[in-house]
């Protein structure tokens, strides 16, 4: 099993078919590409309005392994052990109205484990973070790319959280090459995007600009 680094975090792609109008060859032409130009880390969330289903999700989930594990990049599921498991994905992350984290930690046998955390006061009420690898914090930014999102806590949010944990944080959530400089100023181990780099028509230097090469 895949032993977690924070340097996993760096450029951490998150996605799923409806983040790209539901077109599957251009969600998964764009995730090739995007393995290829240095992201570190990816998680197939395949969620929300529009989303895959059952045999579908799983196939597509395959083909993300297929294309993850030829770049050697770690693969997160979002908040579905079953099927993490069946595409053999190197971890699991969930939310805070998801499984809870200590059941989580419990079933991953071996798995990295990420938990979202938006404020120290759901931080605190998470209890014991023990066996979680990382936080994803946010959103930093106001964000279309999920549902349901919750507003967004702003650079002073993430100073708070940076202050409130030890644990190595990926920033989220409205994150782009433009504002993406003030956010690596906050300690965070990386940050994390979804349409900045499934909307983008230069991957490769999208993603030097969220490794604050460029």
């Amino acid at each position: 099993m895949l032993k977690f680094n924070p340097e996993m975090l760096k450029v951490y792609f998150i996605g799923g078919t409806q983040n790209i109008n539901g077109d599957r060859d251009r969600f998964l032409h764009q995730l090739t590409i995007a393995c290829q130009s240095g992201i570190t880390m990816f998680q197939y969330r395949e969620k929300d309005h529009g989303a895959l289903t059952g045999a579908d999700r799983l196939a597509l989930g395959k083909q993300v392994r297929e294309i993850t594990s030829k770049y050697s990049i770690p693969l997160i599921v979002d908040d579905d052990f079953e099927l993490a498991r069946q595409i053999n994905a190197d971890g699991i992350h969930v939310g805070q109205s998801d499984t809870p984290i200590q059941e989580v930690v419990k079933e991953a046998d071996g798995m990295i484990v990420g938990l979202s955390v938006h404020n120290p006061e759901e931080l605190i009420a998470s209890g014991d973070l023990t066996g979680v690898d990382y936080l994803g914090v946010g959103p930093i930014f106001a964000t279309s790319s999920k549902d349901n999102a919750k507003a967004p806590i702003g650079l002073d949010g993430l100073f708070q959280m940076n202050q409130a944990t030890l644990k190595p944080i990926v920033a989220i959530g409205g994150i782009h090459e433009d504002n993406v400089d003030a956010v690596l100023k906050h300690s965070v181990s990386g940050v994390a995007v979804i349409s900045d780099i499934m909307q983008s028509k230069n991957i490769p230097l999208t993603i030097k600009h969220l490794k604050g090469e460029a």
